[in-house]
């Protein structure tokens, strides 16, 4: 009989529910694996891709209510009883707290905490996880940035792996333009929140439009409302309002990435970021804050180019490079289009979870 494998995730469309649910996709193909994919609901929707990436599959998922936390943990404890899982994987905070919380009480054998991001613990969140940390059987960290941290922290159980993420890059890199041929367009897809610094790539815009810069600057992605209203305000401040388009959620941004030759994260800190591996195997110049979780994706000058956090100026300097173009440019766009497939592919995410599970269960 197949080990049964329970993954938890937030159900809010996150990095950590699209790694969720590839796994346990990837649990269904193998074969190796009996998965169920457990999502916390949230006020956002499952991406519309996501429901039919479920229902193409014909994946076993269940909800949980995400308050009060009690309810989690009881609907948790229920669905624990009925599936009677070998594993327990909770992904990401803090879905890991309340998951663990659940597994432990139900004496699941192989409890997991996946850590996907830099997390910025309440000192509560933080003693909780500390505790938990003890009784876990291993913890898996998405990149170098993210155990070291962790390690910091003391949030590490007694176990320690790394394991990268992995993208379908096969959905990007299809139908990619030639460099050269692109145009001046700039994108940066990512979510309006503290983490991510759309400010500094705006700020940098500004310079590249007084040096003559003729494109436009794409910057999808839903979030806080209140951080999207401030870059709006920037936007009208530095006169770019008809030269940043706000595009909102991006439900299929690889025909974005290949009508752009750069695509940027500018961010505060990171896990392990997948759109820059999307954009890489999109054939757009890469470029990264020099941040952690950065830099396990980011060799610059090799397959990419990073900057400080926050150096409008260096940014506009590189951006200025990268959208020239030329050999050298295009020979960096095409080491980062070939590592992309080689480092990050969802096959070889699966293969480590699951030889990892494999050699947790005995």
């Amino acid at each position: 009989m197949k080990p049964r494998v329970m993954h938890f995730v937030t159900g809010g469309g996150s990095g950590a529910t699209k790694v969720a649910l590839e796994l346990a996709c990837g649990h269904l193909r193998t074969g190796n694996y009996a998965p169920l994919l457990v999502l916390r609901r949230k006020r956002a929707p499952l991406p519309a891709a996501m429901q039919a990436q479920i229902a193409a599959t014909g994946l076993r998922t269940a909800w949980v209510d995400n308050w009060p936390k009690w309810t989690t943990r009881r609907q948790l404890a229920a669905l624990i009883a009925d599936f009677q899982p070998q594993i327990f994987a909770a992904h990401g905070n803090s879905e890991h707290l309340w998951g663990r919380q659940a597994a432990f009480a139900a004496e699941v054998p192989v409890v997991l905490h996946i850590e996907q991001n830099c997390e910025r613990y309440p000192c509560w969140r933080r003693w909780s996880a500390r505790r938990l940390a003890a009784r876990t059987t291993a913890t898996v960290c998405v990149s170098q940035g993210v155990a070291d941290h962790v390690r910091q922290l003391g949030l590490a159980g007694p176990r320690l792996t790394i394991i990268h993420n992995g993208v379908a890059t096969a959905r990007y890199s299809a139908g990619a333009l030639p460099f050269a041929t692109r145009s001046q367009d700039i994108i940066m897809v990512a979510r309006f929140a503290r983490q991510k610094d759309q400010a500094t790539l705006i700020r940098a815009t500004h310079r590249l439009v007084q040096q003559g810069w003729t494109g436009q600057l794409l910057l999808g992605g839903d979030g806080r409302a209140t951080h999207r209203r401030r870059c709006e305000k920037l936007t009208l401040s530095l006169g770019l309002t008809t030269r940043v388009q706000f595009l909102g959620r991006v439900t299929d941004a690889a025909p974005l990435y290949h009508r752009c030759r750069a695509m940027v994260l500018s961010t505060h800190y990171e896990g392990l970021p997948l759109v820059l591996i999307d954009g890489m195997a999109a054939g757009c110049a890469a470029i990264g804050s020099a941040v952690s979780g950065v830099a396990d994706i980011i060799e610059p000058g090799r397959n990419g180019w990073s900057f400080p956090p926050g150096d409008d100026a260096a940014l506009a300097q590189i951006l200025t490079e990268v959208l020239a173009g030329g050999p050298a440019v295009e020979a960096i766009v095409a080491r980062g289009q070939t590592d992309a497939p080689a480092r990050f592919s969802l096959g070889q995410m699966l293969n480590r979870y699951e030889s990892l599970f494999a050699e947790l269960l005995g």
